[in-house]
């Protein structure tokens, strides 16, 4: 017996946005839906298919969830103004489409948004400036480490490296990059408009993140910060967050730094852990509940140790 029901759907401005409407089948969601994003240029169901999972775990203990792709990624179109228009910009008013295409279909109004690496960026900016959205999970998004934190990863990164298989390939690329970055001095290359963008100073990106998060907290906006072990290999005292973690709105929100969790979540450990953090998070939420503080170390039971639905329509 199917416990969820899933529903393709085309949104927004010209329908030129597609989705996947995610429900439990046998009840009315909880008043609180899910949104979930691309992860850089990666289609909606995730790394790993890991948005389609999370969608089910949540359609199947009652919440509703919406995956879709932004203009010019996965199924989306690119909108005709993608190059005029910023994609932080179009990121955010794709996010506010699909908050309608729930609203007006399900009649929910509260949202939490689950940006993974680039997407914790469009996250924030949707949450600071639309009162539909209550919280926000944010794995592997912005980070800041301190001098410690580098220079231990640096070490034993280092230390590492000439023991694994890969290293001599790596190196070989490494100085083919250099070679072609000295060979090609002078010349200007454009990014693609609308998916790449110039670098931003360390210290811009931290003063926005900073009056971000300021706005986010004045709205009273949710937050869990989830780290895996490929941006570090330990965490001492909220380390990823370094200056900020002493502000109020990091000592309000749920901070999970789990070692065996990857980037992309790659393994099935991984996967499991990361449906449980965030899940539970999700659903605490929406149940209006205060989430559980665990040891993300410690033994559990994920939100599904099987993945039902695997084959459906993604």
């Amino acid at each position: 017996m199917n416990d969820t029901t899933q529903t393709p759907l085309r949104f927004g401005p010209g329908e030129s946005l597609v989705g996947m409407l995610t429900v439990p089948a046998d009840r009315q969601p909880l008043p609180v839906a899910c949104l979930m994003l691309n992860m850089g240029a990666n289609h909606r169901v995730g790394p790993r298919r890991i948005s389609v999972k999370l969608a089910h775990a949540l359609a199947r203990r009652g919440m509703g969830s919406l995956r879709l792709d932004l203009g010019g990624i996965g199924d989306s179109e690119t909108p005709a103004d993608a190059v005029a228009t910023p994609l932080a910009a179009r990121a955010v008013q794709d996010l506010q489409a699909g908050m309608d295409l729930v609203e007006a279909r399900l009649g929910i109004r509260q949202f939490v948004i689950v940006g993974m690496c680039s997407g914790a960026e469009h996250a924030m900016t949707t949450g600071s400036i639309d009162a539909r959205v209550v919280g926000l999970s944010l794995f592997d998004g912005f980070a800041f480490p301190q001098w410690r934190s580098r220079w231990e990863r640096t070490l034993r990164r280092a230390l590492a490296a000439p023991a694994h298989p890969a290293f001599p390939g790596k190196v070989r690329r490494w100085l083919k990059r250099g070679l072609a970055h000295w060979l090609s001095r002078g010349r200007s290359a454009q990014p693609l408009p609308g998916f790449f963008s110039d670098e931003v100073a360390p210290a811009l990106t931290a003063a926005w993140f900073g009056a971000t998060m300021q706005r986010l907290a004045e709205r009273k906006v949710a937050l869990q910060f989830l780290y895996s072990g490929s941006l570090h290999v330990r965490d001492r005292g909220r380390d990823l967050l370094g200056a900020f973690r002493h502000e109020p709105f990091a000592q309000a929100a749920q901070y999970d730094f789990v070692r065996d969790i990857d980037h992309t979540v790659c393994t099935v450990q991984g996967q499991q852990l990361f449906l449980r953090e965030v899940g539970d998070w999700a659903l605490a939420r929406a149940r209006g509940t205060a989430s559980e503080r665990r040891n993300p170390g410690a033994a559990g039971v994920a939100l599904e140790t099987t993945m039902p639905g695997a084959l459906a329509p993604q």
